[in-house]
């Protein structure tokens, strides 16, 4: 794919997942990626993944993204974002019980093409920062 139409598909995905229509963005993704969203295990093929984007998305709810840039060299995108929702159900890789809190965070993404699919993603997400969002975690000073 060419560098224009990489960007223009990542831009469609996030306003697509933000408005919870995973039938979109999935058909981007081949059958087997391998999603790295540190500090949290891996997660190996779409449709382990889908799940999860399912569990996420009934815990955060009015998913807003801002994408500040997208860089693309080759069959590599990075992706820099700002990313706000509410959260109001169970979240689904911290297991906490929903607070009604807005939440904002910032982070990267790294996603490796082959052809017009997605083999492989790095999530790089402020997760220190949900935490103190949440009230989990204190936050400095």
């Amino acid at each position: 794919m060419k560098s224009q139409d990489i960007k223009a598909v990542l831009t469609k995905m996030q306003n697509d997942i933000c408005k919870g229509d995973l039938d979109a963005i999935y058909p981007y993704f081949a059958d087997d990626i391998v999603f790295h969203r540190i500090p949290l295990p891996d997660t190996v093929g779409k449709d382990a993944n889908r799940k999860g984007d399912e569990a996420m998305l009934a815990a955060f709810t009015n998913n807003r993204m801002t994408i500040h840039e997208i860089i693309v060299e080759g069959d590599t995108a990075v992706m820099h974002y700002t990313w706000q929702a509410i959260h109001s159900g169970t979240s689904p890789s911290l297991g906490i019980p929903a607070t009604g809190k807005q939440v904002t965070l910032s982070g990267c993404m790294l996603y490796h093409w082959k052809g017009d699919q997605i083999i492989e993603q790095w999530d790089y997400t402020d997760m220190l920062g949900l935490m103190q969002q949440l009230g989990l975690v204190p936050t400095p000073g």
